[in-house]
């Protein structure tokens, strides 16, 4: 839905008085910490463009970012810090954030209604699994949605922003590669999300590179929690011709590895290296601290709101999908592998 009148943005001011966005949110929000010259360049362009600031609109003019979100996901760590960006990123904008948490099994579409304003409103869905008909109703409302981190794999006309998946798969088997191992052990996350089928495929693909033949046996599917982990572990490290290393679709997954591990008494990482996705605090608490791949999950948050914010200006992002770029982060739970272990 777009404003009832084109109004500068951010960024045009910005570049206009050539500050950042972040400056001119400072001073149209009355921070304090903006150089006195700066504040006056930037003054003087806000009024040039007659731009008014969310506390001098009226309240029925106030554009809305409204974050949906299942009430189940409120207890995952990643879902809280991609939040983080979001309300951030609202703040610098000059939005109105609100938070719209859904109980599982909500009837389809029963939702929307619940998220008109009186203003300009946006939609960011988090982590959903949003129906057809859904993302329907809100386009014939005018509503623009951005997904993050989407279940599905987004469809070809809507907005989304994710993460490098199977890029990140990818990077961490190529470490333990890089370690000598041979023998990988893989545990996936929810089965039909598209983020645990791209970190598996990511996962075959860099053992395709390197020549080897992923064997069934030492690939375990399940969730992405922490009992799922260590269930698998279990039933991994119980086999004949143990695997040397374990790689898991999450923290919280890896965290159950090393429990199994410890009940297993194979020591981490001198006979099992162990490697998450996520880059959580949970990987900085265990014992040892987890190497990962860490997710940009606050850059997620920060880049849906930026995605939204230009829809509702009436203006086109660059893409309607982006994925964020991951990061291996090498910490004390992999190393290299013993001669005497690896099995071809």
């Amino acid at each position: 839905m777009r404003a009832k009148e084109r109004r500068p943005s951010l960024a045009e001011v910005a570049g206009e008085a050539g500050v950042s966005i972040s400056t001119v949110s400072k001073v149209v929000n009355g921070a304090p910490d903006v150089a006195p010259d700066t504040r006056v360049r930037v003054e003087s362009v806000l009024r040039d463009k007659q731009y008014l600031s969310p506390k001098q609109r009226s309240r029925s003019d106030l554009a809305t970012v409204v974050v949906v979100l299942a009430s189940s996901s409120m207890s995952s760590p990643l879902t809280v810090e991609i939040l983080r960006g979001t309300m951030r990123a609202a703040h610098e904008a000059g939005l109105e954030l609100v938070l719209l948490d859904l109980p599982d099994g909500v009837p389809a579409a029963g939702w929307i209604e619940r998220t008109k304003r009186s203003g300009p409103t946006a939609v960011i869905a988090l982590k959903s699994r949003l129906r057809t008909q859904e993302r329907a109703k809100l386009a014939k409302n005018g509503v623009p949605l951005v997904e993050v981190d989407t279940y599905q794999l987004p469809d070809s006309d809507s907005y989304s922003v994710g993460a490098t998946n199977f890029a990140g798969g990818m990077a961490a088997t190529q470490h333990l590669l890089s370690l000598g191992h041979r023998r990988i052990g893989f545990l996936g996350g929810v089965s039909d999300t598209q983020a645990s089928i791209a970190r598996k495929h990511g996962h075959l693909a860099a053992l395709a590179s390197a020549g080897i033949e992923p064997g069934g046996d030492i690939i375990e599917e399940g969730d992405f929690t922490y009992e799922s982990g260590l269930q698998a572990a279990e039933t991994l490290l119980g086999r004949e011709g143990r695997v040397t290393a374990i790689f898991a679709a999450s923290d919280a997954q890896a965290a159950g590895v090393l429990e199994a591990a410890r009940r297993a008494r194979v020591p981490v990482p001198d006979e099992l290296s162990v490697i998450g996705f996520d880059d959580q605090l949970v990987a900085r608490m265990t014992a040892p601290q987890l190497t990962t791949i860490r997710q940009p999950s606050d850059a997620m948050g920060s880049y849906a709101v930026e995605v939204a914010h230009k829809l509702l200006l009436g203006s086109a992002p660059p893409a309607f999908h982006t994925d964020l770029a991951t990061e291996l982060v090498v910490r004390g739970s992999t190393a290299p592998v013993s001669a005497t272990e690896n099995i071809a």
